[in-house]
């Protein structure tokens, strides 16, 4: 199935219900259009899930439950590809959930966090953070940006930053969500994880292996995170004003297909540096 991405009018249907369009920038990467003056503004609601840690809806508890397992598949994904892990920064990192789990480990762990609420939730809950990249002075073994890259200014600055900041042979963990999974095809426009315009930036496999090459950065292992296309499915079906329960079966319809094409909802990437 294809699709004419230009024609699509997204709404933000988490907050303000403004409409965006997507283009292509000079990459063949998708961009959300037009970009707002004020993008902060646009992170200030309740329901905004990566700041939050006290809901009781349905799909807060889900979150909460794979958020739990998916720790631990990422720091195994990382440390089994990492010669030594002494040190890993968690960019984008939130209230600091996974670097606290991180910590348990006996492994330096600090992040970076521009949302005010979610970096002063951070520091309460014992997190050495900063605000912006630019702060960070030292080096780390592993570096991790789950669902952060699309959010980013500029991918390419972001990526070149964090490249800088890795020792040798330092590897680089990237989620991101795909355009060209069963459940973006399915929802179209009512796709949740457009999340226009908080997201900024829409990634396809191919997207990712070719920044991967333009930063000098060895692509390891693409890991599949399956869990995605419920919670994304779940979400879009509730813009449709249906039951979120619908999203379930499409979310493992999503799955199924994958199997075949290899098109998750969303993937990890695992990059190390080259010498």
């Amino acid at each position: 199935m294809r699709m004419d991405y230009s024609k699509l009018i997204i709404k933000d249907e988490a907050f303000t219900k403004e409409e965006f369009r997507l283009e292509r920038d000079e990459n063949g990467i998708l961009e959300t259009r037009p970009r707002p003056n004020n993008l902060s503004k646009y992170y200030n609601f309740g329901g905004y899930i990566s700041h939050q840690s006290n809901k009781k809806t349905l799909i807060h508890k889900l979150y909460t439950v794979v958020k739990q397992y998916m720790f631990k598949a990422k720091f195994n994904l990382i440390k089994s590809h990492s010669d030594e892990l002494n040190s890993v920064l968690d960019f984008g990192c939130g209230t600091g959930d996974f670097l606290n789990y991180i910590k348990k480990k006996n492994i330096n762990a600090e992040g970076v966090e521009p949302t005010r609420l979610a970096f002063q939730k951070a520091k309460e809950n014992g997190i050495k953070v900063y605000k912006e990249i630019s702060e960070v002075e030292k080096t780390y073994d592993a570096i991790s940006l789950f669902h952060v890259l699309e959010h980013v200014d500029n991918y390419n600055e972001t990526l070149g930053e964090l490249v800088s900041r890795l020792n040798s042979k330092g590897v680089l963990l990237i989620a991101v969500p795909n355009y060209k999974s069963h459940d973006a095809l399915y929802y179209k426009e009512k796709w949740a994880a457009w999340d226009v315009p908080r997201h900024l930036w829409h990634f396809s496999k191919d997207d990712i292996k070719d920044l991967a090459k333009q930063h000098n950065l060895e692509l390891i292992k693409i890991s599949p995170m399956p869990f995605d296309a419920i919670y994304i499915s779940m979400v879009s079906e509730s813009y449709r004003d249906n039951s979120r329960l619908f999203g379930l079966w499409q979310g493992l319809l999503s799955n199924v297909k994958a199997l075949r094409t290899k098109e998750y909802s969303s993937n990890l990437f695992l990059m190390q540096k080259r010498l």
